[in-house]
């Protein structure tokens, strides 16, 4: 008969520093990718409008 930690699969220790990495390390850096990515396209939409109140232009801008 299989004992109680081979069928949950995991120990204690394992579930919890699953746990830490999972909340404390992934979860964080893909919250900061997340916020430099809008922070740069927020930069970029800057640029453009800038660039359009002074009439100049990018060379990127689309036509619609």
């Amino acid at each position: 008969m299989l004992g109680r930690e081979m069928i949950l699969g995991l120990s204690a220790f394992s579930s919890t520093f699953g746990l830490v990495v999972i909340f404390f390390v992934i979860f964080p850096l893909l919250v900061q990718a997340l916020i430099t990515v809008a922070i740069a396209q927020g930069l970029g939409e800057r640029a453009e409008n800038q660039a359009y109140a002074d009439g100049t232009s990018t060379g990127d801008d689309e036509v619609v």
